[in-house]
């Protein structure tokens, strides 16, 4: 067969490769590479959606923007299968006008037109007329005058640099309430796109202000007002202190706020009546757009001489600014809340100055400031202030004994009055010096208290009362000299605090001694005696005035030393004879030479010599000492 058919075999062969070929190209044509942006214009830092078909299938892809790298999202952007990719790009930094993007798969590339739109942001983005803003822009043409504008109207221009960026501040221009556009336009004819989709321009939100002049004045004095930023042709209501502002007439202030949102200015009357101190004033349109500002209401000058010193002082009362040739009816000159009546209504010159007057500061004020006001017959208000100054008491010493002189001094009080000390309940009557000082010396009366006793003064009527001094008066006492000693002791008691030109008792545990010493003016007393045969140990001596006062301390009555004969009576049968050496002597007892003997006694913690005619046990006080038959050397410990 292979030798009878080659030829054809070849044919055949090369036939069915051409038809496979043929089949394969058919199926598969080549596609044309295509790109969609999405938008196709807008601003710097927009986000395109490229669309990519016909590229190499599973393929990395990229994206310039004019020739240079752009950002996308994903980072890394594969085609499918089939050719296709859809991702984002970032439109970096450029001029305005058309640009080239270009999509490439590294083999197949594809340019596609981008239109950038400049764009513009304020900031801040709230604020009222004549704030200071700063506007940022970018596309625009480079190295070209760019205008900003603010709701229509100029806010001011600047050089675009080699990228289309721009930066242009200034004031915020008169303009109504509420949002306003920002736009932005360069003389290449570059401008921001103010419609849908897209809008490439601001928004600034125009808060209304509200301008005084002057901030401060005198109840009844003009004020300039003016403002801006109000919804243009509302009408705008003002308030003062929270209530509407009227004039003179008793008619509210109003104004139209100008196409602009402007109203005023305009002089308006600061209410008569308004108190003195910072009031806020406030300007309101129908559409709720308000703006504050404060004012300060200066008092009118009410001169209070002197302007401080206790109730019941003479002061005189002038004052200027009020209605001219008016008069101030009587109660309407007040002193702490108080009405401080006038025979009749004080008068006011022709220049507006109150007529010197004279009256005494009421009684019932609080120490401290204390407000003076004076309304005259148009509400017109002077203001000043009476410093209540509370007198002052002191007590020297601030202790002692009932009977003692002390001496009382204060200070502060109405000059040539009469004001009352009270001293545990009893009066002295003093007076004031042209100075307004007191002074007294009183003996402290016999109702005075143990303890502490007020000092009290006040002055009656003129309603002055000092702060209470205080007055010690100890309790009873008494000391004993010595503290310590056997019956018979000489001792002397003394005592202070009881009650004066007194007979004091005096005991000691049970014993009351016979004689009763006299106190002095003042309660003290000296007292001699001796211990009498009282048991030993610690023993109560108690000293009273039958008063009341009583007064305790204690005296120790020591135990008399023993005689040779208690001590050694249970081996007195046995007790030859004792010695004792002493300061260079020797003493001896002798049982046999009682009469001859010269040691009187033992003594605890004193060492004798024993001699006893045999052995024996000597027990005495609890303590027990065993004797042998001749000398005996032993330490006396006694009871």
């Amino acid at each position: 067969m292979r030798k009878k058919y080659p030829s054809i075999i070849r044919v055949l062969v090369v036939l069915a490769m051409v038809i496979t070929l043929t089949g394969v190209l058919a199926i598969t044509p080549v596609l044309a590479q295509a790109a969609l942006l999405t938008p196709d214009d807008g601003p710097v830092g927009q986000s395109v959606t490229v669309t990519a078909t016909g590229f190499a299938g599973e393929s990395i892809m990229s994206a310039k923007f004019d020739g240079a790298a752009t950002t996308t999202a994903p980072t890394v952007v594969e085609t499918t299968l089939a050719g296709a990719a859809t991702f984002a790009m970032l439109i970096p930094t450029a001029t305005g006008g058309a640009h080239m993007v270009t999509i490439s798969d590294g083999v197949n590339s594809v340019n596609v037109p981008f239109t950038i739109i400049p764009k513009v942001t304020i900031s801040p983005t709230k604020g009222p007329v004549g704030m200071a803003v700063t506007v940022t822009g970018s596309g625009f043409a480079a190295g070209y005058t760019v205008s900003v504008y603010i709701g229509g109207k100029p806010l001011g221009s600047a050089l675009s640099d080699s990228t289309g960026a721009v930066t242009v501040a200034g004031a915020v221009p008169t303009l109504d309430a509420g949002a306003q556009d920002v736009t932005g336009q360069d003389l290449a004819g570059y401008s921001t796109k103010n419609v849908d989709p897209n809008p490439t321009k601001a928004a600034f939100t125009v808060t209304p202000t509200l301008t005084l002049n002057p901030v401060t004045g005198l109840g009844g004095s003009y004020a300039s007002v003016s403002g801006f930023g109000f919804e243009g042709g509302d009408t705008v209501s003002m308030y003062f202190a929270g209530v509407p502002w009227l004039d003179p007439t008793a008619t509210p202030y109003t104004f139209t706020a100008g196409v602009d949102g402007k109203i005023g200015p305009a002089n308006l009357v600061v209410p008569a009546a308004a108190g003195a101190g910072t009031t806020e004033v406030k300007a309101e349109d129908t559409h709720a757009n308000k703006a504050t500002a404060n004012f300060t209401v200066t008092s009118r000058p009410l001169t209070i001489t002197p302007n401080s010193g206790p109730m019941g002082t003479r002061v005189m009362i002038t004052g200027s600014s009020m209605t001219p040739d008016g008069n101030i009816a009587v109660g309407a000159l007040q002193i702490g809340g108080n009405a401080w009546n006038t025979a009749v209504a004080i008068t006011i010159d022709t220049g507006g100055v109150i007529a010197p007057t004279t009256l005494s500061v009421l009684p019932g004020l609080t120490y401290g400031a204390n407000m003076v006001t004076a309304t005259d017959n148009m509400s017109l208000t002077s203001a000043g202030v009476f410093t209540v100054v509370r007198p002052t008491l002191a007590v020297a010493p601030a202790s002692g004994p009932k009977g003692a002189t002390v001496t009382i001094t204060g200070a502060g009080w109405v000059p040539n009055k009469p004001v009352t000390i009270t001293f545990a309940g009893e009066p002295w009557p003093v007076y004031a010096d042209a100075n307004g000082n007191i002074a007294a010396a009183l003996q402290v009366p016999a109702t005075a208290v143990t303890g502490v006793n007020g000092v009290n003064a006040s002055d009656g009527a003129l309603g002055n009362v000092a702060v209470s001094a205080a007055f010690t008066v100890p309790a009873a006492s008494i000391a004993v000299t010595p503290t310590e000693g056997q019956q018979g002791t000489a001792i002397t008691i003394t005592g202070t605090g009881f009650q004066g030109y007194s007979g004091i008792t005096i005991q000691i545990g049970a014993y009351s001694f016979p004689t009763t010493p006299l106190t002095s003016a003042l309660g003290a007393f000296t007292f001699n005696s001796t211990i009498p045969g009282v048991a030993p140990g610690s023993q109560v001596v108690q000293a009273a005035d039958g008063v009341g006062a009583t007064a305790t301390t204690f005296f120790i009555v020591k135990q008399a030393p023993e005689t040779v004969e208690t001590a050694l009576a249970g081996i007195m049968d046995k007790l030859v004879i004792v010695w004792d050496y002493a300061a260079g002597d020797w003493l001896f007892y002798d049982p046999s030479d009682v009469a001859g003997s010269d040691l009187a006694g033992l003594s605890s913690g004193t060492g004798y010599w024993l001699k006893v005619s045999e052995d024996c046990t000597l027990i005495y006080g609890g303590h027990s000492y065993s004797l042998n038959t001749g000398w005996n050397n032993i330490g006396w410990l006694g009871l």
